[in-house]
């Protein structure tokens, strides 16, 4: 009988012309000689790479995933460091918050589908672990994490320079929170929550966020958040008017802030200020200073240290008067007039250009409540609400850095998501070897340029 013995399998390359096929061989020893067999034939050698044999009518699609998007999102919240957070059912509700508009109990079946569970390392999702998790956002681990972020924010901006803070609303429908419903800035009647929020002037950055109660004044907001940005060593900042006073104006000089802020009007002020004014001193060549999408006219009084600037806007001015006339109403003299007080080292022409191009703020708020669903609350607890404004706060800050990204290309962080949104990964299995792998559908221009300047690299 002949002696056989055979050695371990290994993969053999053959040079066949230009092209080298790879082969799972074994050795084998037959009456005193080494001989090889072919086991299994495992397709070509491309770039250095294996690439695997298998027969298109073999191929069966295993799964198919929403995948650049969340590539795009993970790899920046990398960046800002909110992945330090820890806790996956969180991030996976900061990345949904970008991505699909849907509430907490639709996204374990929309989650399924995307690539959120395997980036973050978690087999499945449950209504309620998402809904626990709301509760989850430690106060201290937050806040780390913020100042993560802020370090980043200040390699793209000073953002101590000048700080935007303003204060918007929103809806809850908890009903186990004692709060009394009040009139929002929309004029619906409904239990509120006040988010104050603080961004950088030129990107818009967050720099931190409070949460109040409803029924807090503006003015009382600013004597808070004024203390918060003292302590992150920011003393200049622009505000829209609703915050200031002439007590909050005096408390500010005492913390040595630069202040550019609109004012309201009141009697005092409209008599003082306003009423001395004659239209011709005021509507001229001199006091003319053109704005982005307007002209207004000024003139300047000095005022608590600082300078009173009156603002006459004849656009607005016509507008007013015209809605009058339609409710037969009677128009006051000092429509059209505006108030902003300064104390900084800018001429008033700067000051009024400075205060009318903070619609940074505005955006901010209307990605919050727009893109970022920070609508109507549709959670019951307390800490639940206050979880869920944070994870907005992270998601904004997701999106101001893409946009800051993507500015040199004019996409917006909107406009790339929604792009990337159709980037998906399928997963193939060949029937006959069980061998499953997955590829990326091929990119279209755009979302080259969007993941080139993300850094975002799919593998498959």
């Amino acid at each position: 009988m002949p002696t056989i013995g055979i050695t371990m399998a290994f993969i053999r390359k053959k040079k066949v012309g230009n092209n080298t096929y790879l082969e799972k061989v074994e050795s084998y020893r037959k009456d005193g000689k080494i001989k090889q067999r072919v086991l299994e034939y495992l397709g070509k050698e491309i770039d250095g790479q294996p690439v695997k044999k298998v027969f298109t009518n073999k191929i069966q699609v295993q799964s198919v995933k929403q995948s650049l998007d969340v590539l795009a999102i993970d790899k920046i919240a990398e960046d800002l460091n909110i992945k330090e957070l820890g806790n996956h059912y969180v991030l996976s509700l900061i990345y949904s918050q970008l991505l699909e508009n849907k509430s907490i109990n639709k996204l374990e079946s929309w989650m399924k589908y995307t690539e959120i569970p395997y980036l973050l390392g978690f087999d499945k999702v449950s209504v309620k672990n998402l809904y626990e998790s709301l509760s989850e956002v430690d106060d201290e681990d937050f806040e780390k994490v913020n100042e993560k972020m802020l370090s980043v924010f200040n390699k793209y901006e000073d953002i101590s320079k000048a700080t935007i803070i303003d204060v918007t609303d929103t809806y809850f429908a908890g009903s186990k929170i004692n709060i009394k419903k009040r009139k929002g800035k929309d004029d619906k009647i409904s239990k509120l929550t006040q988010i104050g929020l603080a961004v950088s002037f030129d990107n818009g950055f967050p720099i931190f966020h409070k949460q109040y109660h409803g029924n807090l004044s503006g003015m009382d907001i600013f004597k808070d958040m004024s203390i918060e940005l003292k302590n992150k060593g920011i003393s200049s900042m622009i505000m829209d008017r609703g915050m200031l006073s002439k007590e909050n104006i005096e408390m500010a000089l005492k913390l040595k802030f630069r202040i550019i802020a609109g004012l309201r009007k009141n009697s005092i002020l409209i008599k003082e200020f306003i009423g001395p004014i004659k239209r011709d001193d005021i509507y001229s060549a001199k006091c003319r200073v053109p704005l982005k999408k307007t002209t207004v006219f000024i003139k300047e009084f000095d005022y608590l240290d600082g300078k009173l600037i009156v603002v006459y806007n004849p656009e607005l001015e016509l507008v007013k008067k015209e809605i009058n006339f339609e409710k037969e109403l009677e128009s006051n003299f000092d429509i059209g007039y505006s108030l902003i007080y300064h104390n900084t080292k800018y001429l008033s022409a700067e000051v009024v250009k400075r205060y009318y191009d903070k619609e940074m703020v505005e955006r901010a708020f209307k990605q919050l409540k727009g893109v970022l669903s920070l609508r109507p609350i549709r959670v019951w607890l307390s800490n639940h609400v206050t979880g869920h404004i944070k994870i907005c706060y992270l998601a904004y800050a997701i999106l101001s850095l893409i946009n800051y990204k993507l500015k040199k290309i004019d996409i917006s962080a909107v406009e790339a998501l929604e792009s990337l949104k159709y980037g998906y990964k399928v997963t193939l299995k060949d029937s006959t070897s069980n061998h499953e792998w997955s590829i990326h559908v091929p990119l279209e221009p755009k979302q080259k340029k969007i993941l080139k300047k993300l850094n975002v690299m799919p593998k498959n």
